[in-house]
């Protein structure tokens, strides 16, 4: 269930007024980044717009708000707030991580048999450690947590150390993607 925190109740009021013209709604998209975590978007739905069969409609706090099928995992308990900022305050749909069963399959099995011994060993002398998400044509999905993150050298320590280690350990791999919501963690730097 999507929820309006009061603030982007009131700046959805004053856009809807400026429009000038009906809407029926709100729409919430979700634009995939990873299997965890996608970017956001928000638009009116003009009075006009037919409806989609498809579409997911959830009445918040007297809004009638559209989400499409594909957008629906990601929007589980979001929040849309108003961010203030110095510079490019705007809306924002704040969500929690995502969880997946944990993949399945002999590939994941080295994958994580090779994270195991060899990758979070490494991490855990600065205190991290990294978790299998997913693993999807070729692409392995990495939550770092610990020292891991919110630290300045995650990307270098997964590009040139996590992602060297898991393609010479598994030839399948062509790529590691890091899913971590660095902002959280212990040692922020990406705040």
């Amino acid at each position: 269930m999507i929820t309006i925190t009061d603030i982007a109740l009131e700046k959805i009021a004053e856009s809807r007024k400026r429009l000038q013209a009906p809407v029926k709604g709100l729409r919430v998209l979700a634009v995939p980044r990873s299997p965890l975590r996608a970017d956001f978007g928000l638009r009116f739905v003009p009075a006009e717009e037919p409806a989609s069969p498809t579409d997911i409609v959830q009445r918040v706090e007297g809004i009638d708000v559209y989400i499409t099928q594909e957008s629906a995992p990601y929007l589980e308990d979001a929040t849309i707030d108003f961010v203030f900022r110095i510079v490019g305050s705007d809306f924002e749909v704040v969500t929690g991580l995502r969880r997946l069963d944990t993949p399945e399959g002999a590939i994941a099995e080295r994958i994580q048999e090779a994270i195991e011994q060899e990758v979070n060993p490494s991490l855990a002398t600065h205190g991290g450690e990294s978790r299998l998400i997913d693993f999807r044509d070729g692409v392995v999905f990495l939550e770092l947590s610990g020292g891991c993150q919110g630290c300045s050298m995650a990307g270098a320590t997964l590009k040139d150390g996590i992602e060297t280690s898991l393609k010479r350990r598994v030839p399948e791999v062509r790529e590691v993607r890091d899913v971590t919501r660095h902002a959280n963690g212990r040692t922020p730097y990406y705040q």
